[in-house]
């Protein structure tokens, strides 16, 4: 429970502090930090497209916050390692609530990845093992009844 809560915490923690930086207008598309650059993406309308901090070398390395075309509604927060998705990944409905969430461990898809109906209820459970489906994956109708073969 520990492994996925920290890294859970870091990413609410990251990405609000992305989000708080995404809502002020008229700011450069980069921002300096301490360590590292945040990069901002906007669509040829204006709004933003996503919200990235990068490494020394330009490759995206924390958590990338991507937004749906509203620019303001978050599509999904994405870990990475210096260009490579690495550790937990969300994707989300438009309506805010959780579609997927995953752990990638550079590159690929590892551990057990949960889709869910945007009524909240457990659509599938998946495992993966180095971006490979193992074992069977477990799925559910929309009231959360397990669908058998």
């Amino acid at each position: 429970m520990m492994k996925i809560l920290l890294p859970l915490l870091l990413i609410i923690a990251f990405a609000t502090g992305a989000v708080s930086c995404a809502s002020h207008s008229g700011e450069p598309a980069t921002q300096e930090t301490t360590d590292q650059k945040m990069v901002k993406k906007r669509r040829d309308d204006g709004t933003l497209s996503s919200v990235n901090p990068v490494d020394q070398d330009g490759f995206v390395h924390g958590v990338k916050v991507n937004y749906y075309e509203d620019g303001v509604t978050v599509h999904s927060r994405i870990t990475y390692d210096h260009g490579r998705k690495h550790g937990p990944a969300i994707w989300y409905f438009k309506s805010g609530k959780i579609y997927e969430h995953t752990t990638f461990i550079y590159g690929r898809k590892n551990g057990l990845t949960k889709r869910y109906y945007e009524s909240g209820v457990l659509m599938e459970e998946v495992t993966y093992d180095a971006g490979q489906e193992v074992g069977e994956a477990k799925r559910y109708d929309k009231e959360g009844v397990p669908i058998t073969k």
